[in-house]
């Protein structure tokens, strides 16, 4: 075909696969440009081999699917009739949303008419029901598209949408035939409010996930948003009401007028019933919207967009990344009844491979926050559950949760705050709702290391706290503080070693007020040219006179502020009848939060200084040390 590639648009992509009864699929393709659809049984994919369809065996796909196979559609099967949101034509410029299969003749959007439609992305289609009445029930439809009330010297503008239609609409009778008498729409908002009133706006639609909880006629709508422009890179993910949605449906309606045919509110008399209403012989006198008189036809066709926004929980987004290498994609949400609440889970798909792993806590007055758990990658060992994850390569599948990830320790554990996850009294494990539980003793596993380095060398203390929350604070316990001590980020680096950084290194974890000591070092500097010198004079060891120690002579000239701490690296220690309480010095280094800019404080205490004989004596008696200041 002319000026298509052959390998990469001429095939037959599968952009169409509902669940269509408890026997068959109907799948479409593209066909190299020649859409073609057919019902597929479900028993084959029980067997080894592969299905062949021939061309007799298939349908026509033309308002099933669209013909370009780089373009997005969405489509749902509901009471046997396919409902899709695709490009229409062969040059992908008639976006359309159609009904089609069943007893009823086919139903479409208004063609090439940009007040309906302008090159729409469609995203997901869904049926929801608002009321107990079926003849109310409604399908749902979410896509972007260019905003023509929105654009001007702006230049192109794209806003996100959520459009319905009533399931038992059949069209106009003089006009609007076959085509769509109740549809509207109204702009799905999701923004970041800036102090001086300006928003920053998300408005490319990427994916929606409906979760539905007990009340079945209000359910959560999670939406996943990118931004439009090239110069802020960022991703959000927000949240929105049922009630809200109907609430804007419920509102005014947007129109062109005046002398320089702008858009604006519409203030003049609305017909009845209300365009958009579903006909019903329950609530009302209409049994189909055929019977509807001319002007809510009319209305209907010339105001399809309404004035109100659907805003977001808490007029914001849940969750927001920004300046990161990746964009999110797809969104999965699962409810988890833990041991404490109910959650939330949301698993965010990205176009760089990676899977993020968040909760969404519902909070007071209508706020909420979310807590990001962990970013996740593929891994082999079974689970009961999964999460699959597409993409042209193929499928992947993942594990909801890696308790094992969060420690050998109950607090760990907890404080990692994974609803999938508990403590079982003896490891962190996966939560089962039905499996009794008792209560293990609070503790946490203690890591000691001991480290060695040459004097002038570098080196890098490390501390790695389970919990992605925690905040991480150095202890040193002898020696003093340094310019060459640098905290960085779950560590402390150590740039060129002297003899005073010797000691031992308490690594403090706090999270919620729950304090623990996760990682302690004892480390030793040591230097090459004493080493080497101690051995030259190791021979006068036995030739030494007097009460002056052999090695003070030689380290004085080489170190003369260190010879005591150089012996006490060595292990030495003078005789009981000898030893001198001297000074103690305790420092603390802390790492602030994340996002945070680090620093390294120190403090130093002295004990057992002047006062008298009397004090020294009796500091030399009962001598005690402080314990370490906290941050």
């Amino acid at each position: 075909m002319a000026g298509k590639d052959p390998e990469l648009e001429c095939a037959n992509f599968l952009r169409v696969l509902q669940h269509f009864n408890q026997t068959h699929l109907y799948v479409c393709g593209t066909g190299a440009f020649n859409p073609r659809c057919a019902f597929v049984s479900t028993s084959v994919f029980l067997k080894s081999e592969h299905q062949l369809l021939s061309y007799s065996q298939t349908e026509c796909g033309k308002g099933k699917c669209p013909y370009d196979p780089f373009q997005k559609t969405a489509s749902t099967v509901v009471d046997g009739e396919l409902y899709a949101g695709i490009t229409s034509d062969f040059m992908s410029r008639d976006s359309s949303f159609f009904r089609s299969l069943g007893g009823r003749r086919v139903i479409r959007t208004e063609q090439y008419d940009s007040t309906w439609l302008l090159d729409a992305q469609f995203v997901r289609v869904a049926p929801l029901s608002e009321t107990d009445n079926p003849e109310d029930d409604k399908v749902y439809v979410f896509f972007t598209e260019r905003a023509q009330e929105a654009e001007g010297a702006a230049g192109k503008v794209l806003y996100s949408r959520v459009a319905r239609v009533c399931k038992n609409d059949i069209g106009g009778q003089r006009s609007l035939v076959n085509k769509w008498s109740t549809f509207q729409k109204a702009r799905l908002e999701c923004s970041v409010p800036g102090p001086d009133g300006l928003h920053t706006h998300f408005d490319q639609l990427q994916d929606i996930f409906i979760l539905h909880g007990k009340d079945k006629k209000n359910p959560l709508i999670y939406g996943l948003f990118t931004t439009s422009s090239d110069i802020l890179n960022g991703s959000a993910v927000c949240v929105y009401r049922m009630e809200d949605v109907v609430r804007a449906f419920k509102g005014n309606f947007l129109h062109k007028e005046g002398p320089q045919y702008k858009w604006a509110e519409f203030t003049g008399k609305v017909p009845y019933p209300r365009p958009g209403t579903c006909p019903s012989t329950t609530y009302g006198s209409y049994s189909s919207t055929r019977e509807y008189p001319d002007d809510v036809i009319f209305f209907s066709r010339t105001h399809p967009l309404l004035q109100e926004s659907v805003l977001p929980l808490g007029e914001r987004p849940l969750l927001v990344r920004v300046g990161v290498h990746y964009k999110f994609s797809k969104l999965v949400v699962d409810r988890v009844e833990a041991v404490d609440s109910t959650y939330d889970v949301l698993f965010i798909g990205t176009d760089s491979g990676l899977v993020l792993k968040a909760i969404h806590l519902p909070k007071d007055h209508g706020q909420s926050q979310e807590i990001t758990l962990e970013q996740m990658q593929v891994f082999q060992h079974k689970s009961p559950q999964w999460l699959f994850v597409g993409s042209r390569e193929g499928v992947s599948q993942l594990s909801l949760y890696q308790c094992e990830l969060y420690g050998q320790a109950c607090a760990e554990c907890c404080l990692a705050r994974d609803p999938y996850c508990t403590w079982d009294g003896h490891a962190c494990s996966p939560y089962m709702p039905t499996v009794r539980r008792y209560p293990g003793q609070m503790s946490s596993v203690l890591s000691k290391q001991v480290m060695m380095v040459a004097e002038g060398n570098s080196t890098y203390l490390e501390c790695l706290p389970r919990s992605r929350h925690a905040a991480v604070t150095w202890y040193k316990q002898a020696g003093e503080n340094s310019d060459q001590l640098v905290v960085i980020e779950r560590g402390i680096l150590i740039r060129q070693a002297e003899l005073s950084h010797g000691g031992v290194y308490h690594c403090q974890v706090e999270e919620h007020g729950y304090h623990w000591t996760a990682v302690t070092v004892r480390l030793t500097v040591w230097s090459p040219m004493a080493d080497r010198l101690l051995a030259s004079w190791s021979g006068s060891l036995h030739q030494s006179t007097g009460t002056q120690r052999w090695y003070e002579d030689v380290m004085a000239l080489i170190h003369p502020g260190n010879i005591g701490q150089h012996c006490q690296a060595l292990g030495y220690r003078p005789p009981r009848n000898q030893r001198r309480h001297g000074a103690i010095t305790m420092g603390f280094y802390k790492e602030k939060e994340k996002g945070g800019r680090h620093k390294h404080e120190g403090g130093r205490a002295r004990g057992g200084g002047g006062g008298g004989r009397a004090a020294g004596r009796k500091s030399r008696s009962k001598p005690q040390q402080r314990a370490p200041r906290s941050a």
